[in-house]
């Protein structure tokens, strides 16, 4: 490898910084109007300084480094030889921003950085950073087979996002230049643009989303951009608002206090039914009602202030309050409600021009809508959830654009500010890294339920995973969180019945969730207060547990829950509310199924390492040594158990946490498999007198590993 060692050498800059030593590419042809060419390959001037390149702009050294990097790269591609993988561009990102108002070249590198920041505090993170600008050669392979390159722009201490800047040595791709103020009339009238084309195009389609024609009981009726004032019983559109608000624990005291002006008790509501100014309101309340407001709404709905928060009558019915809502305003750019909703957009403070280096045109990428809710700190709240997925249409606001989305049509800004023109721009979305499949449209399981869709339990099994993952204050409100999505469920499936976030119809399935790794629990931090949800429900697992729940197995025969009533009388009217109320208390379940042990008695306890080996990035277990005898391993840190029969294919299963871990090591509990499907199983504990406890789960179970097992009749709490 001496080449790529020479090639990785590193020199010291006239600044003091050391980057990496490229080797010094062929020279590119000149303009005959060219100045000289901007690169000295032993100069010793600073990164900042500029000079015209062949195509009349503006380049300072660090692109230098850059071009030099694309040249030889693509050469070495050409070639089959080893690549640089990176060069420094800059010493800080205040150093870029600087360098960004005379060089071109190096706006777009600003620009592809800003634009991964969702929110304005990641934004100001990076502003705040002081470690090195790099860029990094990236090479993917294109969906029609053929090899791609991009770049990405890392600050080496900011929040972890890189930013992506798009190649193309065919042709130059358009540049956008957006307002940079989130308040300009263009913006707004924008925002409003779609709305329309959604209320006058899409009748019969995202109105008919829906879910009653109840509107709140309290309702904000904005008077001015200064002033407005509750009222009752207002039966009129409003606009719903989706937002965080914030950690406690990180708030400083007059953020705290700021929140807590915003709020409506008792003591204020009569108070509040006459005009008052929003000075005290929180910013991103405020910065919410002037949307709403210059969008020529005149009432919006928004719980800080509209649900009476030392009487919270209506948080089981929130559902209703998105659902129902001409539209609902996500706060994507604001991770407390005390931050501004409309702030600078950085990102379009400084215009980018098409420009190329080392003959590549540069571009940077469009987030698309689903990476923007990944993102969003929206993401992280267990409440948010159902404000998203409940809700016909919304408007998304982030630190660098507005998004629109409608079970019809998803729009992003994209007129530009220097030419209003109604054709959007052709700009790749996230061309590198796009991660649009891992997350459903917002509005798909509205679409299924009124479609008819017979099977929802893989939108159900969606909805669980997302929510597992997310956060809340009150631990009482597991369940009551996801209520809203429940009776939307059950009022599209009226014969189901919902089980402590688990469905009857689909139980199996239901029960078979696995975690990706066993839970450690905090004694010392377990609310005692905190309702005890049943060991079979998701719902007993911490907060921020990842979860999988898409087990493909056909149903076992012998597997049935035993209950009363376990289909609801066809043709009954069923008042989804209070049933999915009353199933949100239940504790047990009774039903039948063939068990066994996990492991028989004759079975030997082994090292996990000693079976366990990685092929390819595969782990794969081999037990060429000793086929015939039977044995079991435990992993002590990721909670899995392995089985292993008599030259039979080996079970895998899951537990749930760790202290149960360290019981089964320890020979506390004796693990039992109770088959679900023909390839799924619980893991269970025998509490006595008939009732168990689960403790995990395997998928991908060989058939016949229950065949010989007793069909028992059990309680599971």
């Amino acid at each position: 490898m001496p080449l790529l060692r020479s090639l990785l050498s590193r020199h010291t800059d006239s600044e003091g910084k050391l980057s990496a030593k490229l080797p010094k590419s062929p020279k590119s042809p000149k303009s005959p109007k060219s100045p000289k060419s901007p690169r000295s390959p032993k100069s010793p001037r600073p990164l900042t300084f500029t000079e015209r390149n062949p195509d009349y702009l503006n380049q300072c050294v660090g692109c230098n480094k850059v071009e030099d990097l694309i040249r030889w790269n693509i050469e070495q591609q050409k070639n089959g030889g080893d690549r640089v993988p990176w060069t420094l561009l800059h010493n800080s990102f205040d150093e870029l921003d600087k360098c960004a108002t005379k060089c071109e070249i190096c706006r777009v590198f600003r620009q592809s950085l800003l634009l991964e920041e969702v929110t304005f505090d990641g934004v100001k993170k990076i502003q705040d950073a002081q470690g090195e600008v790099i860029v990094r050669w990236q090479e993917t392979t294109a969906t029609d087979g053929a090899p791609s390159t991009f770049l990405t722009v890392e600050v080496e201490d900011g929040p972890g996002r890189a930013g992506v800047v798009n190649c193309n040595s065919q042709s130059e791709v358009a540049h956008l230049a957006l307002h940079a103020d989130g308040r300009e009339t263009a913006v707004i009238e924008q925002a409003k643009e779609w709305m329309n084309v959604c209320l006058n195009n899409h009748i019969g389609q995202c109105d008919n989303l829906k879910f009653s024609s109840e509107s709140p009981q309290l309702l904000i009726e904005i008077l001015s951009p200064e002033s407005i004032r509750l009222c009752e019983n207002q039966s009129s559109e409003y606009v719903a608002l989706s937002y965080c608000w914030g950690n406690p624990q990180t708030l400083s005291q007059a953020e705290l206090d700021e929140v807590e002006r915003g709020k409506t008790f008792t003591t204020n509501l009569d108070r509040r039914h006459q005009p008052f100014r929003i000075d005290d309101l929180p910013t991103t309340v405020r910065d919410a009602l002037y949307i709403v407001h210059a969008m020529g709404i005149r009432y919006a709905w928004i719980d800080t202030l509209c649900i009476v928060q030392d009487k919270p009558e209506g948080v089981a019915t929130m559902h209703k309050v998105y659902s129902n809502a001409l539209f609902t305003l996500c706060a994507c750019a604001t991770t407390r409600a005390t931050a501004k909703l409309l702030d600078r957009r950085e990102a379009w403070t400084q215009r980018t021009e098409p420009c190329r280096l080392g003959g590549q045109w540069l571009t940077t990428s469009d987030m698309s809508l689903n990476e923007l809710r990944l993102r969003s700190p929206l993401a992280e709240r267990a409440w948010t959830l159902q404000e998203e997925r409940l809700s016909p249409r919304m408007l998304y606001v982030s630190s660098s654009r507005f998004h629109w989305s409608c079970a019809r049509s998803h729009e992003m800004e994209l007129k530009p500010t220097y030419e209003q023109k109604v054709t959007k721009l052709h700009r790749p979305v996230y061309a590198a890294s796009d991660r649009n499949t891992q997350m459903p449209v917002a509005q798909e399981f509205l679409l299924a339920c009124h479609s008819g869709t017979s099977d929802l339990h893989a939108f159900w099994a969606d909805i669980v995973k997302s929510y597992a993952l997310r956060n809340m204050t009150n631990l009482k409100d597991r369940l009551t969180a996801l209520s809203g999505l429940a009776a939307k469920y059950l009022s599209a499936s009226s014969l189901d019945e919902y089980l402590a976030g688990i469905w009857a119809k689909n139980l199996p399935e239901g029960l078979v969730w696995k975690v990706e790794q066993a839970v450690d629990i905090d004694g010392n931090k377990v609310d005692p207060m905190a309702p005890k949800w049943p060991s079979w429900s998701w719902a007993a697992l911490p907060l921020h547990t990842a979860i999988g729940t898409d087990a493909k197995s056909a149903r076992s025969a012998s597997f049935q829950r035993i209950a009363d009533d376990d289909i609801r009388t066809p043709g009954v009217r069923v008042d989804v509310e209070n049933a999915v109320k009353q199933g949100e208390h239940t504790k047990e379940i009774c039903v039948t199924g063939r068990m066994r042990a996990l492991w028989k008695p004759s079975s030997c306890r082994i090292d996990w390492s000693s079976v366990s080996r990685v092929v390819e990035g595969e782990e794969r277990f081999t037990f060429a040594t000793n086929p015939e005898q039977d044995m079991h391993a435990i992993q002590s840190v990721s909670g899995r158990v392995l089985v292993y029969e008599d030259r039979k294919k080996e079970v895998v299963g899951q537990l749930d946490f760790l202290h149960d871990v360290r019981r089964v090591q320890s020979g506390q509990v004796e693990l039992l498999a109770l088959e679900i499907g023909e390839t799924t199983m619980l893991l269970l504990e025998n509490c006595g007198e008939g009732i168990y406890r689960r403790v995990g789960a395997a998928w991908d179970v060989r058939k016949d590993f229950v065949a010989f097992a007793v069909c028992e009749v059990l309680i599971l709490r």
